[in-house]
């Protein structure tokens, strides 16, 4: 019995995949890069059992003159534009694969007639093509309608067609735009949760390994999308955790406020965009108010200063905010039990062994009044040990008084399980050899540098990774395209922050 209700796929062999139900059944998944990549590896598959040709119609981008003055808007970016989703470039594939009786869906409403009805999301099948004018005809089941001169019902032309997209649409106010021209179509073997709303499929192919920020509701707006569960097949085994954490916050929040519960809004804040104050103009101020690097230091324990007071006196300052996503609040306190984001928490307490029990945000940490030395054993005031303490676990708290005296001890030998970070400098106990048998380098508020790809660079702005090739005898890039300055008329992009 718990064989037959076994709905997980364990390998590539198993036979209920070459039912013809889910031959082509769509994969429903959590993210549009998941959905590009499936679809393009799909497409490429039908063609081979249908024993058809595989084509691709390649979009045309023109790039504005604001676009073309951008850092990375060289002959390699161009290539790299052709690989990003269609949600990212205003609905239109870069590499759109076709192939005849493929089924592709509409990415664009083509006609609002009663009868027809050609909405986006609409599904057909590639019927034929007429490849120098790249216009395709698309057959739709089960139509009543014939055009004039139609060999048969329900079959449409789709056109080429043009729409703007931006480089920098993460922006306010987006100004790098780029035309593309392309097929308004996609594969249909793939779509997200979030598009699948409201649909009934006659079967569907689950992908429930999700990212723990994602909200738990994709599996039951994904599961729910077929009558029965014969009709459903997971794409692979996934923890069940993930779909065990309780009710969103959002919408339990929402109902605690509508039955006229008090609620504390201020903790609420306070757990999505967590405060500090800024050492030079003494305000407390929002994380955003933060570069990235200063906001280390907060979470250190470390004095900081704002993005305004760090630009005084710049001939150009820039916004005293930076552009700002702390994620979902997934992190537990364990001691005000409140759930808060990942910057409200020092590095050290989510890096920690058994994280999930011990860690403590930023302001409970704060609040102790006494800390108890794991080389004395004794409990001193807070103030008798450096700031970045009280940051640290339990087991690696040092007194002032102690680290003093070990670093006084002039043989290397003498100081044998101690080490002096490479970053903030400060002197910690050091943990036992790794499995590698290396030394520790960085403490645990401090991020060691890991292995890059090629060219990958972090924004000192907003944290996040980019590509960007360094050019030999050129000033160093510092921020993503999203944080960087539009480019002056004729000259290169200016960056937000300046080192």
């Amino acid at each position: 019995e718990r064989a037959y209700r076994r709905r997980v796929i364990l390998s590539a062999s198993d036979p209920r995949l070459s039912e013809k139900k889910f031959v082509e059944a769509p994969v429903i998944v959590a993210n549009n890069d998941a959905k590009y990549q499936i679809n393009k590896d799909r497409s490429k598959a039908y063609a081979q059992s249908a024993e058809t040709e595989c084509r691709l119609s390649v979009a045309l981008d023109l790039a504005s003159n604001e676009a073309l003055q951008a850092a990375d808007c060289d002959k390699a970016a161009k290539i790299r534009w052709l690989q990003y989703h269609d949600r990212d470039t205003a609905d239109l594939c870069g590499m759109l694969p076709l192939a005849i009786g493929m089924p592709v869906a509409l990415t664009q409403h083509l006609d609002r007639s009663e009868d027809k009805l050609l909405l986006r999301g609409r599904v057909g099948r590639v019927h034929s093509w007429l490849w120098p004018e790249n216009n395709q005809y698309v057959k739709f089941e089960k139509a009543s309608w014939q055009l004039d001169g139609a060999s048969e019902p329900g079959l449409y032309p789709v056109e080429l067609k043009k729409r703007a997209w931006f480089l920098d649409a993460k922006r306010k106010k987006p100004v790098l735009k780029v035309k593309r021209q392309q097929i308004p179509l996609v594969p249909a073997f793939a779509i997200t949760a979030h598009a699948s709303q409201g649909k009934t499929l006659a079967a569907a192919l689950l992908d429930l390994n999700i990212d723990k920020r994602t909200d738990p509701a994709l599996g039951t707006v994904a599961a729910s999308r077929v009558r029965s569960r014969h009709d459903v097949l997971i794409m692979r085994p996934f923890p069940l955790w993930l779909f065990q954490r309780g009710a969103a916050e959002g919408p339990k929040l929402l109902l605690e406020s509508l039955r006229g519960q008090e609620i504390d809004w201020t903790a609420y804040r306070e757990a999505r965009q967590p405060t500090a104050t800024c050492k030079e103009c003494r305000l407390v101020k929002a994380v955003q108010a933060f570069y990235d690097a200063e906001w280390s230091r907060v979470r250190s324990n470390q004095p900081a200063t704002c993005i305004a007071c760090t630009n005084k006196g710049k001939p150009k300052p820039g916004p005293p905010k930076r552009k700002y996503s702390g994620g979902s609040a997934s992190f537990v306190c364990s001691g005000c039990k409140r759930a808060k984001i990942e910057d409200a928490f020092p590095r050290a307490q989510l890096n920690q062994q058994d994280a999930e029990a011990k860690r403590r945000c930023l302001p409970c940490l704060r609040a102790a009044t006494a800390l108890t030395c794991t080389v004395c054993k004794s409990s001193k005031p807070v103030a008798e040990f450096e700031a970045s303490m009280v940051t640290l676990p339990a087991e690696d708290v040092v007194c002032s008084s102690c680290q003093e005296r070990i670093k006084q001890r002039g043989v290397k030998n003498s100081r044998e399980g101690w080490f002096t970070c490479k970053s903030c400098k400060g002197f910690f106990k050091a943990p036992p050899l790794d499995s590698q048998g290396q030394r520790q380098q960085y403490c645990g508020n401090c991020s060691c540098r890991s292995t890059r790809a090629a060219n990958q660079q972090k924004c000192r702005s907003c944290g996040k990774m980019f590509q960007q090739t360094q050019k030999k005898g050129q000033p160093r890039v510092r921020n993503c395209p999203g944080c960087r300055r539009p480019a002056s008329r004729g000259g290169d992009a200016t960056p937000s922050k300046t080192d």
